[in-house]
């Protein structure tokens, strides 16, 4: 199968958010959104994460309502 992947600056909603870092904000998004993401720092890419997309369309787009939910909540 083929994966693809896509990393996301989210260093802005780190610190909005008050986390320390991409780890907790990859752990906030899945106790929150229920949605998984890899801390970019694994990478060599602080204040990213990576996200896969070798899901359906529906998938992704229930998990993007979810983590705007969470975000616009704060």
């Amino acid at each position: 199968s083929v994966m693809f992947y896509s990393f996301f600056d989210v260093s802005g909603a780190i610190k909005i958010l008050g986390l320390a870092d991409d780890h907790e904000f990859a752990d906030f998004l899945l106790d929150k959104a229920m949605v998984a993401g890899v801390p970019g720092t694994g990478f060599g890419a602080p204040g990213h994460l990576r996200f896969s997309f070798a899901v359906s369309m529906e998938t992704l787009e229930k998990a993007l309502e979810r983590m705007s939910k969470v975000l616009r909540a704060g």
